[in-house]
């Protein structure tokens, strides 16, 4: 007998709940799941049957069906292949060329870290409130019972699934669990897997998958420090659906646990696939809205109108899980389930919700005609309630890799061509210091020269640029207090009631609430968009301003400059992480930094673009309004000003205007903070041309001078060679 799968699959109890049906201890419960029943009395048996409407038959013989996985063709293969080959390529070059320290820094490092980090696997995050089956449907995707699941709420902490073939050499183990913040940083970055020196330190604990019941669950005797710390976990499964993808199990919104809530909105934001699952029997709730509103906002667009066949918003899929709980798996009362909540979740997305997407994709009409093919059911229990959702997976699944390896070579080939001018200019400087030393001479006397003035401007344009973001600052605050002002009080709220044909039922009123939080949402990233516009234009000026500054010199002799200011600022932008209002920067000007544009557009990425930082307080706002009208029915008279009165109690009571001022001041503050640090890089890659400069001005070695000539050109032949070619798959 199977008694753990009886109790957890069947009857769908937890240890405590079977405990006290069975008036036994905890330990008696554990003895039986660990597969020990010797002891299990036929009087017992018939207890649970009596409890629980089952035969004895039923109960002795029950074993949980094996899930099948889902069958994906493995096109990862090619996109693999050629990261292989080109990182073999640059560790080939490496060794065989034997470059200097800065030759790789200023043309080997980016496009390795670039390669490294965009062409990765696409992710799929599971997400929903508790109890709603994540780790359930994982162990269905992977077709093996290796996440711990349970009736009550288990998943605590972020677990990354990936194939063994992904492991690296430096770990012997199957599972290792990573602290919840490390140094100012929050979350362990997946994207540092190989990374040894980055992994060890984050690392709170290894071992076999069975860890995860200790560290990463709420059930667990043992590990109760280690919850406490404990933020994320890498496993390694030999699974063919992870051949093609890697599945992040999150932690379940709503479990009055904050440091779960903000685990799992992190971590969504990294994700390229989206699975929201919702109880079938109460399916997306007012709350589950919040959530989902927010990582949709969040999801990547790989949708291109007229260059690629994914469709729109095929990433993301809107679940109602455990749906045979519904008529035993009536399909017609399910699809009356989904058309009723898609409805009410589209009445409380504001008019601007989709703007951004539809840009970025050239598709419209998200909200009408495609949001609502993106709702499906689920439920190990009854296989053809998941054709659908298997179908569609497994078809983006299919797509996404091919996708992910033409834009990762897109983005070699811009990194080439953007490197390239320098890698020849500084061929043609020290070709002309060979034939004419005195000439560069004069040109570092001019630089000296020209320092203390080009010094000035550049402070000046970075004051000018500092006190451009405290102004964005001071006007985005204000220019939302006066909208929320004029949006946020009762006559208005009792008018756009009127206005929107809001009738006194419960639904109607939370859908109004969800739909007014979301313009208010949207106008503060609207808000900030338009003013990061500004600094992004400033930017672009200041960079411009700085390489004419260090030009000026150059042109005098006619010669190449072989600095790039742009490629310098852009880079020291990619690794800070979160940029705040620099974002409209990085995506127009120094898109090429990151990858293409596609890769960047959305949060799966590595860095932390646009306003994605407030979409924690449009979460905390729309829960305190959901629970400020959850009443059945509104009655009498006047009911509208009743429910603006509840709606602005909600939004003073919990601060959201200032919490709203405080996210941007934030996002003002990181801009800042941004700017400062690649100014300051910008600066010190500045000086440290200068410096190198002098050292080949002084020394004047012509054997040294035409041994950096022929490692350039090497260089320049490295950059022609690049393994690009299809590799035949």
């Amino acid at each position: 007998m199977n008694f753990r799968a009886l109790r957890e699959d069947k009857l769908k109890r937890s240890q405590e709940d079977m405990a006290k049906m069975l008036d036994v201890g905890i330990g008696q419960i554990k003895k039986w799941d660990s597969g020990n029943v010797d002891d299990l009395s036929i009087a017992l048996l018939q207890k649970i049957a009596a409890n629980t409407g089952l035969s004895l038959d039923d109960i002795c013989r029950y074993e949980k069906k094996k899930p099948q996985p889902v069958e994906v063709k493995n096109t990862w293969e090619k996109a693999d292949f050629t990261k292989k080959s080109i990182v073999g390529y640059i560790k080939d070059a490496l060794e065989k060329y034997n470059l200097s320290d800065k030759q790789k820094q200023d043309y080997i490092d980016g496009l390795k870290d670039g390669i490294e980090a965009n062409l990765v696997k696409p992710s799929i995050s599971i997400v929903g409130r508790s109890d709603t089956g994540k780790s359930t449907l994982i162990n269905a995707l992977i077709g093996m019972e290796k996440m711990p699941t349970a009736w009550t709420p288990t998943t605590s902490i972020a677990v990354y699934i990936k194939h063994i073939k992904d492991r690296p050499d430096f770990i012997k183990d199957d599972a290792w669990v990573f602290a919840s913040h490390m140094d100012g940083e929050d979350l362990w970055n997946v994207k540092k897997l190989y990374d040894k020196e980055y992994c060890e330190k984050w690392r709170i604990a290894q071992g076999g998958v069975e860890i995860l019941h200790n560290f990463g669950t709420r059930q667990g005797e043992t590990g109760q420090r280690a919850k406490q710390t404990a933020g994320s976990a890498v496993v390694f499964l030999d699974a063919k659906i992870l051949l093609d993808c890697d599945i992040v199990d999150l932690p379940g919104y709503g479990t009055e646990r904050e440091s779960d809530d903000s685990i799992t909105f992190k971590a969504a934001q990294r994700t390229d696939i989206l699975i929201y699952l919702s109880l079938a029997n109460g399916f997306l709730k007012a709350e589950d809205m919040n959530y989902l509103k927010e990582n949709i906002k969040n999801l990547p667009v790989w949708e291109q109108k007229g260059k690629n066949n994914v469709k729109p918003l095929s990433n993301l899929f809107i679940v109602a899980s455990q749906a045979h709980t519904v008529g035993y798996g009536n399909g017609k009362q399910l699809s009356e389930i989904l058309l009723k909540q898609y409805e009410y979740f589209y009445r409380t997305l504001g008019g601007d919700y989709w703007k951004k997407r539809e840009g970025l994709s050239g598709y419209c009409n998200y909200g009408e005609d495609i949001l609502p093919t993106r709702f499906f059911t689920y439920t190990t229990d009854i296989p053809n309630l998941c054709k659908q959702f298997n179908s569609q997976l497994k078809s983006i699944l299919e797509l996404l890799p091919d996708i992910i390896h033409e834009r990762a070579k897109e983005f070699v080939r811009e990194y080439v061509e953007k490197r390239k001018p320098t890698l020849q200019a500084e061929i043609a400087k020290y070709e002309g210091m060979i034939a004419d030393r005195d000439k560069y001479v004069r040109v570092r006397e001019g630089i000296e020269g020209n320092e203390l003035n080009r010094i000035r401007e550049k402070e000046s344009k970075e004051r000018e640029i500092l006190g451009l973001i405290h102004r964005m600052s001071e006007e985005s605050k204000n220019e939302f207090k006066k909208y929320s002002a004029g949006k946020l009080t009762v006559d208005s709220i009792v008018q756009l009631i009127k206005d929107r044909k809001i009738q006194n039922k419960k639904e109607d009123v939370e859908c109004f609430a969800g739909w007014l939080q979301d313009e208010l949402q949207n106008k503060c990233e609207s808000i900030l968009n338009s003013k990061s516009a500004q600094v992004s234009e400033a930017t672009k000026d200041y960079v411009s301003q700085f390489e004419k500054g260090i030009r000026v010199i150059f042109d005098k002799f006619s010669l190449d400059l072989d600095f790039d200011a742009g490629f310098a600022f852009a880079n020291a932008l990619a690794k800070i992480g979160i940029i705040g209002g620099l974002g409209a920067y990085i995506l127009g000007e120094a898109a090429w930094a990151l990858g293409s544009l596609a890769f960047i557009a959305g949060a799966g990425g590595g860095i932390a673009i646009g306003a994605a930082a407030l979409g924690p307080i449009g979460i905390v706002a729309g829960l305190a309004i959901a629970g400020a009208l959850g009443i059945a029915k509104l009655f009498g008279g006047g009911w509208e000003k009743t429910v603006a009165k509840k709606i602005l109690r909600a939004y003073d009571e919990n601060k959201v205007i200032e919490k709203y001022c405080n996210g941007m001041e934030d996002y003002w503050r990181k801009t800042e903070s941004a700017f400062n640090e690649a100014a300051e890089v910008l600066e010190q890659k500045w000086e440290e041309y200068v410096s190198e400069l002098d050292h080949v001005i002084k020394k004047y070695d012509i054997k040294e001078l035409k041994y950096n000539i022929a490692q350039l050109n090497n260089m320049m032949d490295f950059f022609d060679d690049i393994p690009l070619q299809e590799s035949g798959f």
